[in-house]
């Protein structure tokens, strides 16, 4: 197997592949993933380095919907939509600027802009488990890569699946943006 070949079957399967040291020429990584009609995107890694992730070309990445396969895929639930929803609009606050990275906010912040209104869950349910299956969709969006992973500090930050996005869908965010979860009404 050529060297180009192993490392994107390696950065693939890391999902963020943290470091292109000993690739002697990034274009011959680049030349890999194009011949599998992939693109590397840069992103920023948790501790604050860069790396790439490898992603379907923009002119061949599949419809949701028509590749569709319940076996392969799975469905995103309610709660996990609320959550990433709610962390997009925190982490973007001013949708003319880029999406990615966007700005820390703290889980605090996403959970109380994802979790339903005051008098929606019955009053014999605690704060404590009314907030567990938010918690828990933060903690999927963070092992999905839609969320940076987890630092330890409380914080959120938009991932790495994230920086993938086409900037068609990243159109459609901006045309909805009052739709997301935490905004104010106006």
């Amino acid at each position: 197997m050529n060297e180009a070949a192993y490392l994107l079957a390696r950065a693939r399967a890391s999902r963020v592949f943290a470091s292109l040291a000993g690739v002697g020429d990034r274009a011959l990584l680049e030349d890999a993933a194009e011949m599998v009609e992939r693109r590397l995107v840069p992103v920023r890694l948790p501790d604050g380095g860069r790396g790439v992730i490898v992603r379907w070309a923009l002119d061949v990445e599949p419809v949701s919907g028509i590749t569709w396969d319940a076996e392969t895929h799975r469905a995103a639930t309610p709660t996990q939509l609320l959550v990433l929803g709610a962390a997009l609009r925190l982490c973007w606050p001013d949708p003319q600027q880029r999406l990615y990275p966007g700005e820390a906010v703290t889980e605090e912040d996403v959970l109380a802009a994802a979790a339903p209104a005051d008098g929606l869950m019955p009053e014999d349910v605690g704060p404590a488990r009314q907030a567990a299956p938010y918690r828990y969709a933060l903690r999927m969006l963070r092992a999905f890569g839609y969320l940076s992973a987890d630092r330890g500090n409380g914080m959120v930050r938009l991932g790495p699946l994230v920086a993938a996005w086409a900037e068609r869908d990243i159109d459609e965010l901006r045309r909805g943006y009052t739709c997301l979860p935490g905004v104010e009404s106006e």
